[in-house]
């Protein structure tokens, strides 16, 4: 749920509320969740700088959808920002390995007026050609309530290097900056996993960042 917002945090460095492909990622998967299923996923990040982020979201699956909602807290040298997101997602298995979706993810931000600043949509597919392999594509923007759209989209690949550790790498771009993306998740348990990565940017305004994250599963059928 992987949550992500772009156009709230921009000058504290936090990444989008938009909750992606293994927690923090930034390029989010075209997969929900199980019928029934529900996921709480915890991060925090700190940028080149001293900006600092923490995240805490949960979603569930109902019928055909994936619904979320997300809060982030921000702080840099004595500033502070506090954003909540929501977010709709349906995603679609088209053959055994490709899968398409849809995700759209509204923002709100604290002590603003007005407190909706825009939405997130975004164009999902995955294609998994081996159980150790997926490779993911996003594409979409950023519609920022009396500010300049964005475009935000990228591309990413996760492949199993061990039992239970997968890598990840990323190319993507939101906060009209460019990154690339490194990181390494290790499925602790069952339903636990935990997310540790490097995103550096390459061109625009926003920071370089490292980033932690805890995420759970529950539920389903």
């Amino acid at each position: 749920m992987r949550a992500r917002c772009c156009f709230l945090l921009t000058a504290l460095a936090a990444p989008p509320l938009a909750q992606a492909a293994g927690g923090h990622h930034s390029v989010d998967d075209a997969d929900i969740l199980p019928a029934g299923a529900c996921e709480q996923e915890n991060w925090a990040s700190r940028a080149q700088g001293g900006a600092r982020m923490m995240h805490v979201g949960a979603a569930c699956r109902l019928g055909p959808v994936q619904l979320g909602a997300a809060a982030e807290y921000a702080r840099d040298q004595g500033a502070s920002a506090t954003a909540w997101g929501l977010e709709l997602k349906w995603a679609h298995a088209v053959t055994d390995s490709l899968s398409l979706g849809v995700v759209a993810q509204p923002v709100w931000q604290a002590h603003l007026r007005p407190r909706y600043q825009g939405v997130s949509a975004l164009a999902l597919a995955s294609w998994r050609p081996r159980d150790d392999l997926a490779f993911h594509a996003n594409a979409g923007r950023d519609f920022v309530k009396g500010g300049d759209d964005e475009k935000r989209g990228g591309v990413a690949a996760e492949w199993m290097a061990a039992q239970d550790w997968w890598l990840t790498v990323e190319r993507y771009r939101e906060q009209a900056t460019h990154f690339t993306r490194a990181g390494v998740r290790w499925l602790a348990a069952k339903n636990w996993s935990v997310d540790v990565s490097r995103a550096h940017r390459l061109a625009g305004p926003a920071p370089s960042n490292w980033t932690i994250g805890l995420s759970f599963t529950f539920g389903g059928d």
